[in-house]
C-alpha cells in the first residue's frame, strides 16, 4: 500500500499528556495512590470523552465538563464529594502544568524527517480552539504544520469519532482517506473513528490499553512507543534516517 498523507491527533500523541496530569494530581489530591496514575489518567480521559459530546452540542459548558470529569475520576479512586471549587482548582493547576509541555523527542524527529521529505501532514484534534491552539504553540507544532492543515473540533460542529469530522478533514486538507494515515492514541476516537471513515489508522498505544476482542481484527498498525511509531512511519514512506 502506498500512502501519501498523514494526519495526527494532538493530546497524548504529539506530547505526553499524562505527565502534567500526574503533577497536578499529586499537588491537589495528595492522599491518592499515585502508583495508580496510569489507571487514574485513563479514567479521566474516559470521563472527558463521555462529557465531550454534550459540550459539543452546547448542552453543558466547558467548566461543567471539567468539574464532571474531575469529580467522577476522583470518586473512582476513593476521594468522594469533590466540590466544584476543588475541581476548578485542580483544573487551574492542570492548565499551569500544561503550559510546561514539550513535544515528544521521537515525534519531533519524525516530523522533521517528514518535513524534509515534503510529506503532506495535518492535525485533527478534539477540544476548544483556544486551549488546543495554546498547546500547539507550546510544543512548537507550527514549525511543522501549516495552520490551515490543523482541524480543531470546536470549529466544525463535530468531534471524533464521528465520521463527519474525518470527512471534513479530508475535504479541507484535500487528502484522500484511502491514501492517508491517521495516528492517534485513543482506540474509539482515533482508530475506530478514522477506520470507519476510510482512513488507515496507526494506534499509538503507548499506554498499553486493552480493547474488546471483537475489535482486535480491525485492520490497523499498532505501536507501543514513540520510537516504534517514528520508525514505522518512516518505513512506510521509505525514508531513511539515522537517529543517534
Amino acid at each position: 500500500m502506498t500512502y501519501k498523507n498523514i494526519v495526527f491527533d494532538l493530546d497524548d500523541t504529539l506530547y505526553d499528556h499524562q505527565l502534567p496530569f500526574k503533577r497536578s494530581v499529586e499537588k491537589c489530591f495528595p492522599t491518592i495512590d499515585i502508583q495508580q496514575i496510569d489507571n487514574i489518567y485513563k479514567r479521566f480521559r474516559n470521563w472527558s470523552d463521555v462529557a465531550f459530546p454534550k459540550y459539543t452540542k452546547k448542552l453543558i459548558s466547558i467548566e461543567e465538563l471539567r468539574i464532571f470529569r474531575c469529580q467522577k475520576t476522583m470518586e473512582e479512586f476513593g476521594i468522594d464529594s469533590i466540590s466544584r471549587t476543588e475541581a476548578l482548582d485542580f483544573q487551574a493547576d492542570y492548565e499551569y502544568e500544561l503550559d510546561q509541555i514539550t513535544m515528544i523527542p521521537e515525534i519531533r524527529q519524525l516530523l522533521q524527517a517528514l518535513h524534509e521529505n515534503q510529506i503532506p501532514i495535518g492535525i485533527l484534534t478534539n477540544g476548544p480552539v483556544d486551549l488546543q491552539s495554546r498547546k500547539l504553540k507550546l510544543i512548537g507544532a507550527y514549525q511543522y504544520f501549516k495552520k490551515e492543515n490543523i482541524i480543531i473540533s470546536q470549529t466544525t460542529g463535530y468531534s471524533k469519532p464521528q465520521q463527519e469530522i474525518f470527512d471534513y478533514t479530508a475535504k479541507k486538507l484535500n487528502f484522500s482517506p484511502s491514501e492517508s494515515l491517521y495516528i492517534g492514541d485513543t482506540f474509539i476516537n482515533d482508530i475506530e473513528g478514522s477506520y470507519n471513515a476510510g482512513w488507515h489508522p496507526i494506534w499509538f498505544n503507548h499506554r498499553n490499553r486493552q480493547i474488546a476482542k471483537e475489535k482486535e481484527e480491525m485492520p490497523a498498525y499498532e505501536v507501543f512507543s514513540a520510537s516504534e511509531l517514528r520508525d514505522l512511519v518512516l518505513g512506510l514512506f521509505d525514508i531513511n534516517h539515522d537517529f543517534k
